[in-house]
């Protein structure tokens, strides 16, 4: 969290303090005023594909840059992601993020949520920037198609279906997409961290040009 208060970015909720109080650890945020993206996608507002991939290249663009300084958020999802009132994302929730190197936490456990997790993540394995980048995959397939990615729980199979299992096309939930957006989150959402996007400003360029 202290690491997380030092960066300055439109697109990232500013921390202002961070400390214990009566023996119980906080952190004092900026105050949003808006909704989350997961408040959005359960409303199934009535938004743009061009608003959608605005939102995706400012989720890009505030990831990009804790990437950067070294801090792994860990628990991308729609409901971290407010969006205010002038439509600017920021990204909330750094309670469980990973400082590349810190060792501060420990690999091997499984930490996040589930329907955003990364097979690598979810199996236990070793994560880094690349988590997130498929983390962000499965935001932007939700947030475009209003359909998670890989929905279930535990109890369904999310834990064998996840690493082993691609969610069903975009172009089949929404007819019309363009086939270079279906492409760009696909290959976020790509099981092996090798074949993913090596960078969200990799990401962002390309949904840039989609929108464009």
């Amino acid at each position: 969290a202290r690491a997380a208060a030092n960066l300055r970015h439109e697109n990232l909720i500013t921390i202002y303090d961070v400390g214990q109080h009566d023996h119980q650890p906080f952190m004092a945020m900026e105050f949003v005023d808006g909704k989350t993206l997961g408040e959005i996608i359960a409303e199934r507002q009535p938004l743009t594909l061009g608003e959608k991939l605005f939102y995706l290249e400012q989720i890009c663009a505030g990831l990009h840059y804790a990437h950067a300084a070294g801090i792994v958020h860990r628990d991308i999802k729609p409901a971290n992601l407010m969006v205010d009132r002038q439509g600017v994302i920021r990204i909330l929730d750094f309670g469980i993020a990973r400082i590349e190197g810190s060792g501060m936490t420990s690999d091997g456990a499984m930490i996040g949520t589930l329907n955003y997790m990364s097979p690598e993540q979810m199996l236990g394995r070793p994560v880094d920037y690349r988590s997130d980048i498929f983390a962000v995959g499965a935001v932007a397939y939700e947030l475009v198609s209003y359909q998670q990615a890989f929905s279930g729980t535990l109890d369904s199979g999310l834990l064998q279906r996840l690493p082993n299992e691609d969610p069903p096309p975009l172009t089949e939930l929404c007819p019309g997409l363009p086939p270079a957006l279906e492409s760009i989150v696909m290959r976020a959402l790509a099981k092996r961290p090798e074949d993913r996007y090596q960078s969200l400003d990799e990401i962002r360029a390309a949904i840039r040009e989609v929108r464009r």
